[in-house]
Formats: structure tokens, C-alpha cells, sequence
């Protein structure tokens, strides 16, 4: 694979990387604030209030493991992928590979 086509790859591999990183952030941001509202509704009954709150927070807890796990596999395939590129650069320059 010639060394143009390699740098492209690259290239686009943080850039599609990157873009995961950030939709994951302000996807979990806004499903975060979407769900606190039905929750704050009920928290609004007084006899409800403290179990709601407690599964309010168990509920963002989960959510926040959800998109935490997103990000860091896509962290492990960016790591990966360079690995891989790395291999294949060392190729193309006739060097043996890191």
C-alpha cells in the first residue's frame, strides 16, 4: 500500500474516531438532561420523592457506564487500527515493523 493512501487511512481513522468521542458526549449530555424531567415530576410527590431520586440516580449511573463504555471502545479500535497502520507504514518503507 503506498505511503499517500496509508497517511489517508490515518487520517481518516482519528477523524472518524474523534467524531464517536464527541457524538457519545453530547448524546449521553442530552439523554441525561431528557430523563431528568420525568423524573423531577415525580420526585414532585412528596411520598415518591426519595425513592424517584434514588432511581433517578441509579438510572444516570447507568447511563453515564453505557456511553463511558462507547467511548473507551472506540479509544481500544483507534489504538488498534494505529497498530495496524503502523504495521503496514513499516511495510511500505521496507522497514521491519514496530
Amino acid at each position: 500500500m503506498e505511503l499517500e493512501t496509508l497517511r489517508k487511512i490515518r487520517g481518516a481513522k482519528d477523524l472518524v474516531e474523534e467524531v464517536i468521542d464527541a457524538a457519545a458526549l453530547q448524546i449521553g449530555e442530552a439523554q441525561r438532561v431528557m430523563t431528568r424531567k420525568p423524573y423531577a415530576l415525580l420526585a414532585s410527590v412528596p411520598p415518591l420523592a426519595t425513592p424517584v431520586r434514588a432511581i433517578e440516580e441509579a438510572h444516570l449511573y447507568a447511563v453515564d457506564g453505557v456511553y463511558f463504555a462507547i467511548r473507551l471502545g472506540n479509544r481500544l479500535f483507534g489504538l488498534i487500527a494505529g497498530l495496524a497502520l503502523d504495521r503496514l507504514e513499516a511495510h511500505a518503507r521496507g522497514k521491519p515493523p514496530p
